[in-house]
């Protein structure tokens, strides 16, 4: 289907407008896949609200996101009509018009891509192809200033021929919701997309997902939905309605790439098309728990965001773990698995001894800071649990901890991490910040013995850095032409050199210097395996927990379940 659209919008530099109160008038808005712009595919946005009572609104377009910034730019032909003359910037237009007047707004969003993003998918820019769409509304809906928590209203437009849509928002049709909510959605839709739907305790639940993978939709749906049986239990909540969306991002040569974003009442899944089933459910558990953490218990900063992630990401972490042993998805060599997963990780991190203001600064620019931050607070919150448990003889727990806290943010504007302490000083006399603080200084965090129940015990243990032996980025930005190379390598001595083509992997676990990795290579004589140990030279103390063998035992895995 191809439409066409016109650019009526001319700004001139002004000073913007002072803040005004809230206007509490329903702002409506509609989407319309299926448009080309400028060649380009897109789909239209169309705003009607009134204007402020001053004649003066400021637009707000979607600016920053999730590390990504100028989100506007993915915006064309924005029209404004209902104004009597225009000033401001493009991501800010000022609109001067009568008093309350009514204002019509249209713009088309466009890819920020014009082929598949692979590993350099940033989750706040939308993905259009001319059959296809994914976005979350960060990135899409502009706004008035001032108007976050204004009455909404949001439907789709005419879709093109064969197309289906899907979003969380659909959970509010005909009804009234927030332009806040609105702006937290997720979207997808077109000729592809495939819909499961299931009934959890009588809640509608919702699976859209595009594009081929290793299982069905089926199968996603039926890992999914115990574990929203299991959270919601886990906060004695009723299920209530729920959507899941999965697109494709690419279909690089090699490596993996799976981002997950937490919704209101869903949640996103964006991978390259190697994602496995076998891979979902640790996400999936964390991807749901965003449902509570931490909006529920308080929220984030409004600035630098990234200072409270030991907490809303990381006790996410633990937490998804903790309910999947205890219901039962996971078993005992599930849970003490994802638990050396972390502690290698954070033991071996480049990024370990780092302050919390590298983290703050660079979050969204070095990775090794992005997981050093989940890794502290999922070990935070382990050596906490055992430390509240040990301390009321068992009467409390961090569950109980969370609960009330939950309970006391619905009468706070305190921020999730400030509650966190004053709940936790209340109900243990524990204090937090010492502990905090030696996490967020770089300090280490060491787990103790008997942590998780006399059938575990910790064992301390010197691993070699992982490293690949060449430069895994420049191999990717090439294409899969290996790059990199480094002489006295791992790699090198097993026979890789610069200009062979990796065609995938087909062993090993990254981060993991102790497990054989094996690269499928192809150069002038064809096509052959190279293994080797991805061992480093440098070398680091690690943790790692270990099961004596009693597992199986029911009062000692009832034992683990019941206080961790």
């Amino acid at each position: 289907m191809i439409r066409s659209a016109r650019f009526a919008f001319a700004a001139t530099a002004l000073l913007l407008c002072a803040f005004k109160a809230p206007e509490e008038k329903t702002i409506r808005y509609q989407v319309t896949p299926g448009f080309w712009f400028d060649g380009i595919p897109a789909f239209e946005v169309e705003m009607r609200f009134r204007g402020d009572s001053d004649g003066e609104t400021v637009l707000e377009l979607p600016s920053e996101w999730a590390g990504s910034r100028e989100l506007w730019r993915q915006i064309a032909g924005l029209e404004i009509h209902g104004a009597d003359s225009l000033g401001g910037y493009y991501d800010r237009p000022i609109i001067h018009h009568r008093p309350g007047a009514k204002i019509r707004v249209v713009y088309h969003v466009q890819s920020a891509w014009q082929e598949d993003p692979g590993f350099d998918y940033e989750k706040a820019r939308p993905l259009v192809r001319s059959d296809w769409f994914f976005w979350h509304g960060n990135g899409v809906f502009a706004s008035p200033k001032g108007r976050d928590s204004a009455p909404a209203r949001f439907r789709w437009g005419k879709l093109p021929k064969r197309w289906s849509v899907a979003s969380d928002l659909d959970h509010w049709k005909g009804k009234r919701t927030t332009v806040a909510n609105l702006i937290d959605s997720v979207a997808i839709g077109g000729a592809g997309l495939t819909m499961v739907e299931r009934d959890i305790d009588g809640a509608p639940f919702r699976l859209a997902t595009l594009g081929r993978w290793t299982f069905t939709p089926d199968a996603l749906a039926d890992t999914i939905v115990p574990i929203i049986r299991a959270e919601d239990d886990y906060w004695g909540d009723r299920s209530t309605p729920y959507f899941v969306a999965l697109a494709p991002t690419g279909t690089p040569s090699s490596g993996l790439s799976v981002r997950g974003t937490g919704r209101t009442d869903g949640f996103s899944i964006a991978a390259t098309t190697g994602f496995e089933l076998k891979q979902a459910k640790r996400l999936l558990a964390h991807e749901y728990m965003h449902g509570w953490m931490p909006n529920a218990l308080g929220g984030l900063p409004e600035d630098k965001e990234a200072a409270d992630y030991w907490f809303s990401e990381g006790f996410t972490d633990y937490l998804a773990s903790k309910v999947l042993l205890r219901s039962g998805l996971w078993s005992a060599e599930d849970y003490v698995a994802d638990k050396n997963e972390t502690l290698l990780r954070y033991g071996t991190s480049s990024a370990r001894n780092a302050p919390a203001s590298d983290i703050v600064a660079r979050f969204w620019e070095d990775p090794a800071l992005q997981q050093v931050s989940y890794d502290r607070g999922h070990l935070l919150a382990t050596i906490l649990d055992a430390e509240i448990a040990v301390g009321s003889a068992g009467t409390e727990s961090l569950d109980t901890v969370l609960r009330a806290q939950r309970e006391a943010a619905k009468g706070s504007s305190a921020r999730a991490t400030d509650l966190f302490r004053e709940t936790l000083r209340a109900r243990t006399a524990i204090p937090l910040d010492p502990l905090v603080a030696q996490a967020q200084d770089g300090a280490p965090l060491l787990l103790s013995d008997g942590l998780f129940g006399a059938c575990t015990r910790i064992i301390r243990e010197q691993r070699k850095e992982f490293d690949r032996g060449y430069d895994a980025e420049a191999t990717r930005l090439a294409n899969g032409v290996i790059a990199g190379v480094v002489k006295d390598g791992p790699a090198f001595a097993a026979g890789m050199r610069d200009g062979m083509r990796l065609i995938a992997r087909e062993a090993g676990k990254i981060g993991d210097s102790r497990t054989e990795i094996a690269y499928r290579v192809a150069d002038e004589g064809g096509e052959r395996v190279l293994r080797y140990l991805p061992e480093g030279k440098k070398e680091f103390e690690v943790q790692r927990l270990e099961l004596d063998g009693r597992e199986k035992d029911l009062g000692c895995n009832a034992g683990v379940k019941s206080t961790r």
